[in-house]
C-alpha cells in the first residue's frame, strides 16, 4: 500500500511542477509581447488557463488508469478457474513422474518408458512462431526414472511419434529443442504419425488461432501386456488419445479422439469422442480444475460442426 501512495504523490507533484512551469513560460512570453501588460493580470489569466489544462490532463490520466484497471480485470476474469488445465489425474498405482518443460508438461511412466500423458496450452500467438524444426532427438535429461534411449527405436519399424508436436513449439528455440525429448515420444505406426495423427495436429492449430487458445492433452493407450521395442523394452501403444478444450470461447467446448496405432486414412470425425468417453477408456480425469458444473457439461458432449469436422 505504501508504494502505491508514494507513486500517487509523485504523479501529483509532477502535475504541479508542470503547471508552475507553464505559468512562468506564459508570463515571460506575455511580457515580451507587451511589456506594459500588468504582470498580476497576466498571471491570473495564465493560471486560469493552466488550471483548465491541468484538470484536462488529470482527467486523461484517470481515464487511462481506469482503462488499464479494466483490462487487468478482464484478464483476471478470463482465467478464473482455469489454472493448470493441462494437468491430468491418473489412476492410483500408475507410475507417474511429473516433469515440467517450458512448453509442455509430461507425466512419464518409467515402466513403459513413454508418457502417460503430455499436456500444454497452445495460443494463437504461439501458432505464429517461426523457429525451424530441430530434429535433435534425445533422452529427457530431467526424467529421473528409467527412460527410453535413442537405440531403443533404431530398426524398430516405428516412428518416434511426438505427443506435443514440434510444429506447436515453433515459438521458442528452447521449447522446440525440448519437444524432441524422448519423454514426449511414443512408438507410433509411421502411417498414423504422418497421416491421420498429423491431420489432427493441424486441426488443433486452426482451433487455437480461431479461439485464441486451446488446452491439449494427449498420450498412449497401452494394453496390460504391450509389445515392446529395444533393449529398454519401450512399450508400444495399441492406440492414442487426444482431448482438446477451448476454455476462452463464448461457450467453452471440448472434444476427444481415439486413434488405433495402425495404418489408416480416415476422416477425423470417425475418431471423435466425448471427453467422458476418452476418460472411460483411459481411466484418466481431464480438465479437473474446471468448475464442476462446467467440467461436466463440456466433457459429456461434443459438436462436430463447432470443430469443423
Amino acid at each position: 500500500m505504501g508504494k502505491r501512495k508514494a507513486s500517487s504523490g509523485r504523479k501529483g507533484g509532477n502535475l504541479v511542477t508542470v503547471a508552475l512551469l507553464l505559468v512562468v513560460v506564459a508570463l515571460v512570453a506575455a511580457m515580451k509581447v507587451n511589456p506594459r501588460t500588468n504582470p498580476v493580470d497576466s498571471v491570473k489569466a495564465t493560471a486560469s488557463q493552466v488550471a483548465g489544462d491541468v484538470a484536462s490532463l488529470a482527467s486523461s490520466v484517470s481515464d487511462l488508469s481506469d482503462k488499464t484497471k479494466d483490462q487487468a480485470n478482464q484478464r483476471k476474469a478470463s482465467t478464473v478457474g482455469y489454472k493448470d488445465l493441462e494437468l491430468t489425474i491418473v489412476p492410483k498405482g500408475t507410475r507417474n513422474e511429473l516433469v515440467r518443460h517450458t512448453g509442455y508438461v509430461v507425466s512419464h511412466n518409467s515402466k513403459w518408458k513413454i508418457p502417460n500423458w503430455v499436456g500444454y496450452e497452445l495460443t494463437r500467438r504461439e501458432v505464429a512462431g517461426n523457429n525451424p524444426r530441430d530434429d535433435a532427438f534425445a533422452p529427457d535429461p530431467d526424467v529421473r526414472g528409467h527412460k527410453a534411449e535413442l537405440a531403443d527405436y533404431k530398426g524398430s519399424g516405428y516412428d518416434r511419434g511426438h505427443m506435443a508436436p514440434a510444429a506447436d513449439m515453433k515459438w521458442s528455440k528452447r521449447v522446440m529443442r525440448e519437444s524432441f525429448y524422448l519423454s514426449n515420444m511414443c512408438p507410433q505406426n509411421p502411417s498414423l504419425n504422418r497421416g491421420d495423427w498429423n491431420d489432427l495436429e493441424e486441426k488443433v492449430r486452426k482451433w487455437a488461432k480461431r479461439d485464441s487458445a486451446v488446452i491439449v492433452v494427449c498420450g498412449p493407450i497401452v494394453s496390460k501386456r504391450p509389445a515392446t521395442i529395444g533393449h529398454g523394452k519401450v512399450a508400444v501403444p495399441k492406440a492414442f488419445f487426444k482431448v482438446v478444450l477451448s476454455p476462452y470461447s463464448k461457450h467453452p467446448s471440448a472434444i476427444g479422439f481415439i486413434m488405433p496405432n495402425e495404418k489408416g486414412n480416415n476422416p477425423l470425425r470417425s475418431y471423435a469422442k466425448s471427453v467422458d468417453e476418452v476418460e472411460d477408456v483411459t481411466g484418466f480425469d481431464f480438465f479437473s480444475s474446471l468448475p464442476d458444473g462446467l467440467e461436466g457439461d463440456v466433457e459429456a458432449r461434443y459438436d462436430l460442426s463447432y470443430w469443423n469436422l
